[in-house]
């Protein structure tokens, strides 16, 4: 005779609630300077729920009317998420980091920053876009892979 196997619950505890308690966050994720808006690209490639991707390959005049300019979709974007990042490689133009501040925190939202930097180009030298993204950002988070930034994202936005 074989015993009964018992199946785990699918989320919580028995007797409880079985929904998740928060609802899904949205993302907003910019990416500046090539690097970055490439990195960004790629990531708007794999369709992720609640994301909205914007490309800032160039530094435009460098305040908010430039971004107002792009037809409104990244200021109501930066506006409306939950959450705002920002990503760039080493030698990107992160000029428009502190623009981007400036809009988030109308809603007094925080922008984080993913740089990306290979361990073979994280040298003692100085380095100025690390410097930029220092003063422009609340938070800045330096990883060695671009795999980091949508694994990230992901796990945010479960």
């Amino acid at each position: 005779m074989r015993a009964a196997v018992r199946e785990p619950p699918a989320f919580g505890l028995p007797g409880r609630i079985q929904d998740a308690n928060s609802k899904p966050r949205s993302i907003a994720l910019i990416g500046l300077g090539d690097g970055g808006a490439a990195v960004a690209r790629r990531i708007s490639g794999a369709s992720i729920p609640n994301l909205e991707v914007h490309v800032l390959a160039k530094s435009a005049s460098g305040d908010v009317a430039a971004i107002q300019a792009g037809g409104g979709d990244l200021q109501r974007d930066l506006t409306g998420a939950d959450m705002i990042f920002v990503v760039a490689c080493r030698g990107d133009d992160v000029g428009m980091a502190p623009v981007v501040s400036r809009i988030a925190h109308t809603r007094s939202h925080p922008v984080t920053a993913l740089y990306i930097v290979p361990p073979e180009g994280a040298g003692g030298e100085e380095d100025p876009t690390l410097a930029t993204l220092r003063t422009g950002v609340e938070m800045l988070v330096i990883v060695s892979d671009e795999s980091y930034v949508p694994a990230m994202i992901m796990a945010l936005n479960s």
